[in-house]
């Protein structure tokens, strides 16, 4: 009863901080911080205590996809949320907001109390994990500043003059920081996988292999587009296309398998 309550307290102010965002979100003044960040701590205390008492149970640590899907998410909205206390963050913060309140509700319905283990401390595999989860949050975090990229550019094309007086940051700002994100990212992912080679033994093992690829693979396009950015400027709407692509490979590579497994083979 408990987790059904937080999920709905997290899930119905994660959808009023979406709603009052973007009812500002063309507005010259923007959205009030203040009561964005109102509505949005209660959403992220809520969303937290609901990730402690889905995680640590009785009888172990439930690990299961869709914890750690809501972990991701926390750290996501966690992250945004800070950054727009300084930056313009008005196009990022619906997403973000909008997508937990589907992802905390949707948890109800998902089979998820699957994988209840104790965990064995491993400085390796705690490394690993982290830096892992913490390169995936930053690329991800990358890739919506290329959607807002892309949605800016897209409506100063069509001299929209919306756009210009709206509360969105200026584009060359967004893209800066597109291409900060992704360098960081790229590094954190870099040392993510070495800390994988180093400290595990069975990343080509047949169980583990399709996530080794997978994550190479995304590895490969983001290192492409870092290096084609800063040594020959690469820019504008391929290479955003190219980031949402290697976050989607990304994607698929962290939770694609588990995703099968835990909640559709289940059902069959």
């Amino acid at each position: 009863m408990l987790i059904i309550s937080l999920t709905i307290i997290a899930s119905l102010f994660y959808v009023l901080a979406t709603s009052y965002v973007l009812s500002r979100l063309f507005h010259q003044q923007g959205p009030s911080q203040k009561l964005t960040i109102i509505l949005s701590t209660v959403a992220i205390l809520a969303h937290m205590l609901l990730l402690v008492n889905s995680v640590f149970r009785a009888d172990g640590q439930d690990l299961s996809i869709v914890n750690v899907a809501l972990l991701t998410c926390w750290v996501i909205v966690i992250s945004v949320t800070t950054v727009s206390l300084k930056f313009p963050a008005t196009l990022l913060l619906p997403v973000v907001y909008g997508f937990a309140a589907l992802l905390t509700m949707a948890s109800l319905f998902i089979p998820h109390h699957i994988l209840l283990q104790s965990i064995d401390v491993d400085v390796g595999l705690v490394t690993h994990i982290s830096l892992s989860l913490l390169a995936y949050c930053i690329l991800i975090i990358a890739t919506l500043y290329g959607v807002q990229f892309y949605f800016i550019d897209k409506r100063l094309k069509r001299k929209d003059l919306a756009i210009v007086h709206s509360h969105l940051p200026p584009l060359m700002v967004v893209e800066r920081q597109l291409y900060q994100l992704v360098n960081l990212g790229t590094i954190l992912l870099t040392l993510a996988l070495l800390s994988g080679f180093v400290f595990l033994d069975g990343m080509f093992a047949t169980q583990f292999i399709h996530k080794t690829i997978l994550s190479l693979v995304a590895w490969c396009i983001f290192a492409v587009i870092a290096l084609g950015h800063m040594k020959k400027g690469w820019r504008g709407k391929p290479v955003v296309i190219a980031i949402m692509v290697a976050a989607f490979i990304l994607t698929l590579a962290y939770f694609g398998s588990r995703f099968i497994q835990e909640v559709i083979l289940t059902k069959f």
